[in-house]
C-alpha cells in the first residue's frame, strides 16, 4: 500500500513539474508574440558597483541602437560600434551572437532559451510572474537569468532582467516604448569623424 501511495505521490510530483515548465514556456512564447522583430524599451541599470545608468534600445530585425550614460552601439547585427562619448572613442568589432546578455546581444535576448537553458515559474505574481532561467551549459558563464514579465491586456512585457554572473549581479529595468513612429537609427562614421576609433575586425 506504502509502495501505491509513494508511486502516486511521485507521479502528481513530475505532472506538477511539466505543467510548471509548460506555463513557464507559454509566457516566453507570448513575450516572443509581443515584441516580435521591432521593438523599443527604456531601461535603468543597476550595476554591482551599485551605479545606476539610464538608457534605450531599439530593436529592427538584427539590426539595433542602444544607449546607456555615455555609450551609445551601433549595429548591423554582424557588426558593432560601441561609441564612448565622454572618451570620444569608438569600438568596433563584430557582434557576439553567442551572448544572452540584454546589453550586448538586445536583438536575441529572449529567444535563446529553447535548448540552452531550464525554465521555471518561482514565484505568480497578480499580473504576470517571476521565470528563473538557467543554463545547461557552463560555457554561457553566467549563473542565472531571472526574468519578471507583466500581463497588458493581451501583451506579455518584460519588466526586469536580473543577470546573476556567479554573485555579480546586473539588474535591468525595463519599460517598453513606442517603436511604431521612429526610424532605427544607423552607424554614420562621418558623424563621429573627430573620435578615436580602436578595430577589432
Amino acid at each position: 500500500m506504502k509502495k501505491g501511495i509513494f508511486l502516486a505521490a511521485a507521479m502528481l510530483l513530475v505532472s506538477f513539474s511539466l505543467s510548471a515548465q509548460t506555463t513557464a514556456r507559454e509566457w516566453l512564447t507570448k513575450l516572443d508574440k509581443t515584441l516580435g522583430d521591432r521593438y523599443a524599451t527604456y531601461m535603468t541599470v543597476a550595476t554591482p558597483e551599485s551605479e545606476t545608468l539610464n538608457g534605450y534600445f531599439m530593436v529592427d530585425g538584427e539590426g539595433y541602437y542602444l544607449t546607456l550614460g555615455v555609450m551609445e552601439v551601433y549595429s548591423d547585427g554582424k557588426l558593432r560600434y560601441e561609441i564612448n562619448n565622454e572618451r570620444k572613442e569608438v569600438t568596433e568589432d563584430r557582434v557576439d551572437t553567442e551572448s544572452v546578455d540584454l546589453l550586448t546581444n538586445p536583438t536575441h535576448a529572449f529567444d535563446f532559451v529553447d535548448s540552452e537553458f531550464d525554465v521555471s515559474v518561482v514565484e505568480t505574481l497578480d499580473d504576470g510572474v517571476v521565470l528563473l532561467l538557467s543554463p545547461r551549459s557552463a560555457d554561457y558563464g553566467i549563473t542565472d537569468i531571472c526574468l519578471t514579465l507583466h500581463r497588458e491586456a493581451q501583451r506579455v512585457v518584460p519588466r526586469v532582467v536580473v543577470y546573476n554572473y556567479d554573485g555579480d549581479v546586473i539588474t535591468i529595468s525595463l519599460s517598453l516604448a513606442d517603436a511604431t513612429q521612429s526610424k532605427l537609427p544607423v552607424w554614420d562614421k562621418s558623424a563621429y569623424r573627430a573620435y578615436d576609433i580602436v578595430s577589432f575586425l
